[in-house]
């Protein structure tokens, strides 16, 4: 029995380690990984029942990607304002670069892109507002610690078809 409860333990501190330092949630269990949401929604001050984040399998871990209402709870939490500073066409991608300050004048900035080679009228202009969209949540994320996907650079990934690469997971 002891040697159960020491093995037991043991695959527990391996599963968070495994979560610390590699990013994978799938050793936790479904406690765990609760657990582990609300500490990641309480450190950075957001909201866990207006589900910020959602789970995908990416290069075969289980991690955490930001939804659209995390960014946007973020801004307003640490009073980030978004300045885009640059906009232009490469080839049949429409490119938006965005600088990002907070109220103690702390400076970032990084890109969003979208396809919009083909797209006339309304499809165009919504391309167009979804690099911006983009540009400011990777900003937004960067500025905060947050190096993780956000729900838009999903569209960009394929979904698995049997690696583990990309299969989004929906809890």
């Amino acid at each position: 029995m002891a040697k159960e409860v020491i093995k037991s333990v043991e695959e527990t501190q391996d599963a968070i380690e495994k979560c610390l330092l590699d990013g994978d949630l799938s050793k936790l269990s479904l406690d765990q990984r609760l657990s582990y949401y609300k500490q990641v929604c309480e450190t950075v001050g957001l909201n866990p029942l207006t589900k910020p984040f959602q789970y995908i399998v990416l290069n075969g871990k289980l991690t955490m990607y930001a939804l659209k209402g995390a960014t946007d709870q973020l801004r307003k939490i640490y009073n980030i304002n978004c300045k885009i500073t640059k906009t232009e066409y490469m080839e049949d991608i429409y490119i938006v670069i965005v600088e990002v300050k907070d109220n103690k004048g702390r400076i970032d900035e990084d890109m969003g892109f979208a396809k919009v080679s083909g797209l006339k009228g309304d499809m165009l202009g919504n391309a167009m507002l979804k690099a911006v969209t983009k540009a400011k949540r990777r900003a937004t994320l960067s500025m905060c610690g947050l190096g993780m996907l956000d729900e838009d650079e999903l569209d960009s990934i394929p979904d698995d078809k049997g690696s583990g690469k990309g299969k989004k997971v929906f809890d």
